[in-house]
């Protein structure tokens, strides 16, 4: 990741497009977390370790499904790495996590680029939200919502269940199937085709009712961890009927969400009813929520220009709910269009007011860092770093700004604290990467090298980075031996995606 994250960031970098993606996902979806449930939802007890699921599927096999599922998605689709964007879905995700029914929450997020409004729950932990969920999301509830809800399809291991339910209905349709089959060699093949038709159309129905009762499982349970978290239920059925109407009256393709997510008028009337049975809860906007949003929305604004100028009359003009967030989206602005000292100046009274806001001071030295002011990106990222060490956005950037300040050791010694807190982050390693180039330890960039290729899905060119370590390793038996192990690991992964 280059400190010019705000751009490259929200980039493709050449991977497929999303529509490849919304195939990959919606096909994942069907094959797993949507998939199937049990008849009665509502009275569906929480499956628990010794439960039949966990003999068709453990959760140690979901945990590991689930890891290289992630490193194919991060090979395949374009993802964010914005350390501020990461930061503030995976605190709102361990917020909600710790108030649900998840008995291990060992969870990681992806989030997607792509303006579209979707979000997906993957076994073994994994939770992806694109991009446009943050923008199009009118309060930090209606977000909350949709994480809680992707939390209860995990919680309540509808993946599993899936697995278990295919098990004792496979047969069924396979000898319908094979029935069809000898129809056609006796009846002629138009009965036979009919026949095969059909039966193949019963078990779609059956998976598609089943993956609504999981819908409404999940939107129950979810509702539960919302509350529990102090967010407002109302939300969840708000969001989902904001989207279903909204898609009606643009007589287009409905957002991914609903592709993905079947909402009915009946589940969001059975959603509302649940919603009225608590306390109503009137929570104040996030401040926080809003400047991710805004900063997501700037980023995917086509023209730089464009968002500036309409920031500006906004702010010029009033037009706007909240001048502090909306002068943040100024200047953010700004920076994205290399206008370094307009940035400044825009952002200045905001750090007056909120001298120690995360946000502020990591934005404050991304400029600071584009304009190679190295040395006073440093003082403000040690400033923000006293009052709440090993954040990951400012130590990113610390780490960064050290590096290119040619203090690599010292860059070092902070982004490996990241690496081992975060290790399933591919950025730590790529920095660490740049780390030994300048030390001249070729080992440890080979090494590096090969753990961010594996992370992000490029297995090949993993294994050739840590033959490579391994070859350079010889002198050494310890780290020879270390490196070889690891990898056989990585080869063992491969069949990580097999259950």
């Amino acid at each position: 990741m280059r400190h010019k994250e705000s751009k490259s960031t929200y980039r493709n970098n050449g991977k497929p497009g999303i529509g490849t993606m919304k195939l990959i996902a919606t096909l994942l979806l069907l094959l797993s977390v949507t998939q199937i449930s049990l008849a009665d939802s509502n009275d569906s007890p929480l499956p628990t370790l010794g439960d039949y699921t966990s003999g068709i599927v453990s959760p140690d096999q979901e945990y590991r499904l689930g890891r290289a599922w992630l490193r194919q998605l991060r090979a395949q689709a374009p993802t964010i790495e914005d350390p501020l964007i990461y930061d503030y879905l995976t605190h709102m995700l361990y917020l909600l996590a710790s108030n649900s029914d998840l008995e291990n929450p060992n969870l990681v997020l992806a989030v997607i680029n792509s303006p579209q409004i979707n979000a997906f729950a993957v076994p073994g932990g994994v939770i992806g939200l694109n991009a446009g969920l943050l923008m199009h999301a009118q309060s930090e509830d209606e977000l909350a919502a949709v994480i809680a809800h992707e939390l209860a399809h995990l919680s309540q291991r509808h993946f599993a269940r899936g697995q278990e339910y295919n098990q004792r209905t496979q047969w069924v349709t396979a000898a319908a199937i094979l029935a069809s089959v000898v129809l056609m060699a006796t009846a002629g093949s138009d009965a036979g085709m009919a026949a095969l038709a059909t039966t193949q159309a019963t078990a779609i129905d059956q998976q598609l009712r089943f993956s609504r009762n999981n819908e409404r499982e999940a939107d129950r349970i979810g509702m539960q961890t919302l509350v529990r978290a102090g967010f407002n239920p109302q939300a969840m059925p708000g969001f989902f009927e904001r989207l279903l109407k909204n898609s009606r009256y643009a007589g287009t393709i409905p957002p991914e969400f609903l592709l993905t997510h079947p909402v009915t008028q009946s589940r969001i009337s059975d959603s509302k009813n649940r919603a009225d049975t608590y306390p109503l809860k009137n929570n104040t906007q996030s401040l926080e929520f809003e400047l991710m949003r805004i900063r997501t929305s700037v980023a995917y604004t086509r023209e730089d220009t464009s968002a500036i100028s309409e920031l500006e009359t906004n702010l010029k003009e009033n037009k706007t709910a909240n001048k502090e967030v909306t002068r943040y989206g100024l200047a953010y602005a700004y920076f994205r269009a290399n206008r370094y000292d307009d940035a400044l100046t825009t952002l200045a009274p905001l750090l007056i007011k909120r001298p120690n806001r995360i946000t502020y001071l990591y934005t404050q030295a991304s400029i600071l860092m584009a304009k190679s002011d190295y040395k006073g990106a440093i003082r403000v990222l040690e400033k923000g770093l006293s009052f709440s060490p090993d954040n990951y956005p400012l130590s990113m950037a610390y780490a960064e700004a050290l590096l290119r300040n040619n203090q690599p050791l010292p860059a070092l010694k902070v982004v490996k604290q990241q690496q081992q807190a975060k290790p399933l982050l591919p950025n730590p390693w790529y920095i660490m990467s740049e780390c030994y180039g300048k030390l001249g330890n070729n080992i440890g960039v080979h090494e590096a090298r090969g753990e961010y290729y594996f992370l992000t899905g490029r297995l090949e060119k993993a294994l050739e980075q840590l033959n490579y370590a391994q070859a350079l390793a010889q002198e050494d038996f310890q780290l020879h031996t270390r490196i070889r192990n690891r990898l056989m690991q990585i080869k063992r992964s491969a069949n990580d995606l097999k259950l």
